[in-house]
Formats: C-alpha cells, structure tokens, sequence
C-alpha cells in the first residue's frame, strides 16, 4: 500500500475549507490529459490552471505516480462503468434493449470518447496503461458478446460481432468522423442489422 505524505499545518487549514479535493484534481487531471497529453498532467500545472495551491494536493495524493494511477481508475469508473450498465440494461430488456447501448454512444452524456482517445494516445508510450487499456477493452467486448448472443449466435460468431461492433465505434473516434447525431441515428438500424445479423 502506497503511503500518503503527512500535510503540514496550513494545509490542514486548507483541507477543512474543502477548497480542491480528490475528486476536483481527478477532473483536472482528466481535462487536462483530453486537451494536452499525459505529458502535461503535472502537479503544478494543474494547480496553476485550477488556481489552487499545489500543496493541497498531497491531501489527496501522495506524489504524480499516485494521481496517474487514480486517473486510470477514474478513466474506467467513468467510460466503462457506464457502458456496462447499458449493456446488462439491454440484456434485461431483450433484442431491442441494444439500442440503449448505440444512444449511450452517440449521446455521449455518461460516455466521454475524447477521454478514450487519449487514454489510448498514452497507453502508447507506456506498456502498463497499454495493458490496462487491453484489459477494460477484453471486459467491454465480453459483455457485447453476452448482447449478441441474445440474438442466436453460437459464442464464437456472438464474440466475433461483438468485436466488429466495438471496433466500429472506437472506429469512429480513431478517423474523427463528423455526423449529425441525426444521420448516425438514422444509420444505426442498418448497422445493427449487419452486425447482428437481421432487423432489430
């Protein structure tokens, strides 16, 4: 278990104001990474951005290390846990229950793509967010697999259309297509229909 570095007096202070807790410097960090790169998540310029003192950040963290690492878990907590929510709503619900997962994508409210995308940027440069990504993207196509598989297909054809649907849509935001929400909309059932196999 990681050690936290003890705040002196004056951040005390600061803490019980409640001026900039986890969370706001997870956010910070997120905005920053989507805008600047993982290069640029550093402590002192998101305090500076933030406009808060840099020490009150080791109330929270106890060094960069420990925010990238939190900023991973942020990354899954918000990207995937919401998609997979969808997922098993869709299941519940039967064969038309997969659109909840295509409006979660197109909407993009509780599905931040750009968030993805420089998630994947910097698992580039570093193997063990590559293998992080590697394992959220095998639990996302598994519960895509477990969808189509509402549809009559053995495992092996279900996870092979779960892998073409996912990569379809990481797809879209790698080539940075620009649709209307109403064009992808009016797409999606003959989407749905290739990938599944019949009308939906």
């Amino acid at each position: 278990m990681k050690s936290k570095t003890m705040p002196a007096a004056g951040q005390r202070k600061a803490k019980r104001k409640g001026v900039f807790n986890r969370d706001n410097w997870l956010q910070a960090a997120c905005d920053c990474l989507i805008r600047s790169g993982i290069d640029q998540v550093k402590i002192e310029r998101l305090s500076k951005e933030a406009g808060i003192s840099r020490s009150s950040f080791y109330w929270n963290f106890s060094s960069r290390q420990d925010l990238l690492d939190a900023l991973l878990d942020h990354w899954e907590a918000t990207n995937t846990g919401p998609m997979l929510r969808a997922i098993d709503e869709a299941i519940t619900e039967g064969p038309k229950g997969i659109y909840r997962v295509t409006a979660l994508w197109i909407e993009e409210k509780d599905f931040l793509p750009a968030y993805d995308t420089a998630i994947r940027t910097w698992a580039r440069s570093d193997k063990e967010v590559a293998k992080r990504l590697h394992e959220v993207d095998s639990k996302r196509i598994e519960a895509l697999t477990r969808l189509l598989g509402l549809y009559g297909h053995e495992l092996e054809e279900a996870a092979a259309r779960a892998r073409l649907m996912y990569y379809n849509q990481v797809g879209y935001y790698a080539l940075e297509v620009r649709e209307s929400k109403s064009l992808r909309n009016r797409r999606i059932p003959l989407y749905l229909k290739i990938l599944v196999g019949r009308d939906i």
